[in-house]
């Protein structure tokens, strides 16, 4: 199936994306792939080979996965200095499985895939899954802005056209009542499997608490003195900053192919945002779709702050 777009709702603007699973639509972002080299590298990803030592993020898009990626390198390379990388560079899905199979060891692997798409390595090596969540109405106001700032999607809708191809599945990754359904039947029945949960409401609330936790569960001991500092510099600003100052020319170039100019990967990194765009009747609607749509979800529980 080749490179399609999608309208937001009947009549409405596009969205561009690859559809890699034709059996039931799965939708990706085309990241710098043509459509060929993008359904060959899905395909392979299976196949991708895991070290013992890989740490592997779980996340839907826009629950804060460039913050906590940043926050479990420092963690793994004992330092709190800022790196000019981001999560892009050891994203499975958004690179040749090549590529990914080279990566040097230690590698916090991230990747927005459901589980059925999953590395099988992941599962025969039993690795330890960290999983992010965020509340989905600021999933859903953060990914609006994703799709209008990043050049790949060829996307300029209105936002509450966008909100119906949310609540649809019809953005890349697809639904994200279905990807913690999923998540929730694994954990289920996989009781023993190492998978570690993190609400992005609770690292805004207690940061160093909440990595605290994560570094038990990883079991990689961080002095309390280095944990501080490590939660200091991913001060949302504060790395946006340095990230901005550390960049290289071919890295802006980089970017700016890719991101549109008032747009930035690390945007504002807060909570609550959705109720400065939800209008009243736009979040009873919400609240009805989720009700609906996670009825039979127990294992996660959101705070709408």
């Amino acid at each position: 199936m080749p490179r399609q777009k999608f309208e937001d709702v009947a009549g409405g603007d596009t969205l561009l994306v690859d559809v890699v699973d034709e059996d039931n639509g799965y939708r990706q972002c085309t990241f710098r792939f043509t459509f060929e080299q993008h359904q060959e590298s899905f395909n392979n990803i299976p196949n991708i080979k895991c070290y013992d030592d890989d740490i592997i993020l779980n996340s839907y898009p826009k629950t804060g996965t460039h913050w906590l990626w940043e926050m479990l390198q420092m963690v793994i390379k004992q330092t709190a200095e800022v790196s000019n990388a981001n999560k892009l560079r050891e994203m499975i899905e958004a690179l040749p499985t090549e590529v990914v199979d080279n990566l040097s060891s230690p590698r916090v692997l991230n990747t927005h895939l459901k589980i059925r798409y999953l590395p099988k390595d992941i599962i025969k090596k039993r690795l330890k899954m960290v999983l992010l969540l965020r509340n989905p109405k600021d999933v859903a106001v953060s990914f609006y802005h994703h799709l209008k700032g990043i050049k790949f999607y060829e996307y300029d809708g209105k936002f509450e056209n966008f909100l119906r191809l949310f609540q649809s599945g019809g953005v890349d990754y697809g639904s994200y009542p279905e990807y913690l359904r999923e998540w929730q039947t694994f954990i289920k029945e996989n009781p023993d499997f190492p998978v570690h949960v993190v609400y992005y409401e609770d690292l805004i609330a207690d940061c160093l608490g909440e990595m605290r936790k994560v570094c038990e569960f990883l079991g990689k001991e961080v002095s309390a003195d280095l944990l501080r500092q490590i939660v200091e510099s991913c001060q949302i600003d504060k790395m946006r900053q340095v990230k901005d100052e550390k960049m290289t020319d071919a890295m802006r170039q980089a970017q700016k192919a890719a991101l549109n100019a008032d747009f930035n990967m690390f945007r504002k990194g807060g909570i609550g945002n959705w109720k400065n765009r939800l209008t009243v009747a736009q979040n009873e609607y919400f609240d009805k779709w989720w009700d609906e749509e996670t009825k039979d979800l127990d294992m996660f529980s959101f705070k709408f702050v």
